[in-house]
């Protein structure tokens, strides 16, 4: 294994392959209470200090930030907090491409365009692609501001490498 990642539970979209949300109950059956949030937290912590060099070396793909912002969908699911879009630039940097040719700006939003009798580069370049990206605005975007799983993607300053975060 190169790495590892981790995500708090998807809650409130269609995503990864689901045909609808989940009702309230199956929500709250996977989200977490509060006594298992406040536990989660302190085992991130602990995962963060005795794990460090991994973090540090990417084997644990995410960063001692981003780790602890797990907790925060689970508290928003709760209603302590309010739900606060991650910096993501998914829309503009990438494409999820599903098994029936559809294709999407990350795995939460609906499809801009179908591959089965196009190109990708046609689909992502495309009148709906374009427009969705002129129009959205990821920090006030509902979908946005309950991601579990965002991309971060740049290239890293003097090398050609790209860094995700």
């Amino acid at each position: 294994m190169n790495s590892i990642s981790f995500l708090a539970a998807d809650l409130t979209s269609e995503a990864f392959n689901r045909l609808l949300i989940w009702p309230t109950e199956k929500q709250n059956q996977i989200g977490l209470t509060l006594k298992e949030t406040i536990d989660l937290e302190a085992e991130i912590e602990l995962m963060i200090q005795d794990f460090e060099m991994d973090i540090n070396r990417r084997f644990i793909a995410e960063s001692a930030a981003k780790l602890r912002r797990i907790s925060r969908r689970f508290r928003e699911h709760l209603g302590l907090l309010s739900p606060q879009a991650p910096l993501c630039n998914a829309p503009w940097v990438s494409a999820v491409v599903e098994i029936d040719g559809e294709v999407r700006p990350c795995f939460f939003h609906n499809s801009i365009g179908n591959m089965t009798h196009s190109t990708l580069e046609d689909v992502v370049n495309g009148d709906r692609a374009r427009e969705f990206r002129a129009s959205f605005d990821v920090e006030t975007n509902a979908i946005c501001k309950r991601c579990v799983c965002s991309l971060n993607y740049r290239l890293a300053r003097n090398t050609p490498d790209a860094q995700v975060i």
